[in-house]
């Protein structure tokens, strides 16, 4: 069978040592941004929330391609980190993200988005693995949900966005961790709490999908700025019976959206008959 998937690949500037930030300038690119355009689809998805209420959802398809090293590396960095040997997720949580970056174009170019692997002198990142940081989702500016990694059928063959047949690869976004489905937000330079109106809405129509999607399996949602504290992390790790053999070189410092907008994102899915929340306790 020939194993080629469309994945993608996920850093920002916060995740990166003031020494790695000269990367920026002399990332080598596998695939260019125009390049990733050129490859665009439109998937509409529809479904019946809990309260009665249909919904229709545009998704913007801007997957990039994945090849057998690709899944020998996610291979590689779930098995060292958390000892299993599978590169499928299976979802229970969605992590928010921001990229901090300004727009989409610049968000991939300087983030090694479309790279292949982790630059040598990206500090805990490398060294944790060379596999690079990665999302399902990202979200522009003006709501457009953009899927950077579409789910594939059961037998890997196509992508599918089926209820009853499809599945995620897992991504190094919230440290790689197998339950965690990433949606990243642009935001502007330096800037990670403050969402458009336009995104909010995205984000919360989003998580009320992959929540009937995943057949209500998802309970929590959370910013990653919520796994810097250690305690928060250990009960995490718990929660889920996962153990991470790689803490010394996991992500801290992270900013992302914050509590506020993960607050509201959960009312907003909530008031649609949803019962999900934060992991962890909002301020």
């Amino acid at each position: 069978m020939n194993r080629t998937f469309l994945i993608l690949v996920i850093l920002t500037a916060q995740d990166i040592s003031s020494s790695g930030q000269q990367a920026f300038s002399t990332l080598t690119h596998t695939l260019t941004f125009g390049e990733l355009l050129q490859n665009t689809a439109i998937r509409d998805v529809e479904w019946t929330n809990p309260n009665g209420v249909r919904e229709k959802m545009k998704i913007t398809e801007m997957a990039i391609p994945i090849d057998q090293k690709m899944m020998e590396l996610t291979n590689d960095f779930v098995l060292s980190t958390y000892g299993l040997n599978s590169v499928w997720l299976h979802p229970r949580v969605i992590v928010f993200h921001a990229m901090g970056d300004g727009d989409l174009k610049n968000s991939l170019e300087v983030s090694s988005f479309l790279n292949d692997q982790i630059p040598k002198n990206w500090g805990n990142l490398y060294q944790a693995g060379r596999l690079p940081n990665g999302a399902h989702f990202i979200i522009d500016k003006d709501g457009t949900i953009i899927c950077l990694t579409p789910p594939v059928s059961s037998d890997e063959s196509q992508v599918s966005y089926k209820k009853s047949n499809h599945k995620w690869i897992i991504r190094r976004h919230q440290d790689g961790n197998p339950v965690a489905i990433g949606i990243e937000n642009v935001t502007d330079q330096g800037n990670f709490t403050v969402l458009t109106g336009k995104q909010m809405e995205s984000n919360a129509q989003l998580a009320r999908w992959l929540i009937w999607v995943e057949n209500n399996e998802i309970d929590y949602l959370t910013s990653h700025h919520q796994f810097n504290d250690d305690v928060n992390y250990e009960f995490f790790l718990k929660a889920f019976k996962l153990e991470n053999l790689q803490q010394q070189y996991r992500t801290r410092g992270r900013k992302d959206i914050g509590d506020s907008n993960i607050r509201e994102i959960i009312e907003k899915v909530n008031r649609y008959g949803y019962s999900v929340h934060s992991f962890f306790e909002l301020k």
